[in-house]
């Protein structure tokens, strides 16, 4: 069977790869390939391959995933070249959300979101000082990245963009002081949630990090709504209720206001400064993010 291109020179690395009985691609962008790869004992494996900045994955599971006790794929190797790598993991399931959008597991997202802040949060002492300091975003990233986007020429002089900067540094101060640190996935979105019967679970954690937002609710609660109908009070009740922080539903919007906007700060930060060269199609998104950013403004 022919080996993709990508894993060419990782073949005497990986002797899996000349084994492999078929090859079903899952995801191709300029700097992430994945593959479902059928073994002829009849067992799979999925083997990702990441370039330049996604490349780093595997350490992100090593260093906070796995320590801080999350539910995860298993991964069987991991291997570099240059500035790529490629890495070898459990298959965990079929289908995902977007693939099977059932408005009971958009509910059912929304708790294995809540009890996967809640148990990183419990579990941040099993992380070293360096470890902190490596992978936790301070509010001021947030406010770098907005006066980013102001100066890009994408954005630059953007009406909303300056109404934010004028206000949102006082709210995001006031919720690293009042918020406990967490895991942010920062794409949780229906493609990253894979299906395991009744139960949900996040793959794809090559951009995750340390903050108190709830930027994964908001992303989570509109994506449900537009691809299951399901109400977004119904993802916000459903996290309440399974979530242990004591926040009142008022204390709740609020965060997952300010939560949405770090999320689309640092989404358009990233699509304006060369993401949209990496997945085809990613221009068009820029508007609507911009007036999903000015309803939280008002």
């Amino acid at each position: 069977m022919m080996i993709p291109e990508r894993f060419d020179v990782y073949c005497t690395s990986i002797p899996m790869l000349d084994e492999v009985a078929e090859w079903s691609l899952l995801r191709k962008w300029s700097l992430s390939e994945v593959y479902r790869a059928s073994l002829p004992s009849g067992e799979t494996r999925i083997v990702k391959w990441g370039g330049k900045e996604m490349a780093g994955e595997a350490a992100i599971y090593e260093r906070l995933v796995s320590p801080l006790n999350i539910p995860s794929p298993v991964i069987y190797g991991y291997y570099e070249r240059d500035d790529s790598a490629v890495m070898v993991m459990e298959d965990c399931g079929t289908f995902n959300l977007e693939q099977q959008p059932r408005p009971e597991l958009f509910l059912e997202a929304a708790k294995g979101l809540a009890r996967l802040r809640d148990t990183a949060s419990a579990n941040l002492g099993s992380l070293s000082e360096e470890i902190l300091r490596i992978y936790t975003v301070p509010a001021s990233h947030f406010l770098a990245l907005l006066d980013d986007l102001l100066r890009s020429p994408r954005l630059s002089g953007n009406d909303v963009l300056l109404r934010l900067q004028g206000t949102f540094p006082t709210e995001l101060n006031k919720l690293y002081e009042t918020a406990p640190l967490t895991l942010v996935h920062h794409d949780y979105h229906a493609k990253n949630l894979l299906i395991q019967g009744e139960r949900i679970l996040p793959i794809d954690w090559s951009i995750a990090y340390l903050s108190p937002h709830l930027g994964d609710l908001y992303s989570l609660m509109h994506e449900a709504h537009s691809l299951s109908g399901i109400s977004k009070d119904d993802i916000i009740t459903a996290f309440h209720e399974e979530s242990r922080t004591g926040l009142t539903f008022e204390q709740l919007n609020w965060q997952l206001r300010i939560g949405g906007i770090c999320w689309l700060i640092k989404t358009l930060r990233w699509l304006v400064y060369g993401g949209t060269d990496i997945i085809p199609g990613s221009e068009a998104w820029i508007p609507d993010l911009m007036n999903d950013l000015d309803s939280l403004c008002q």
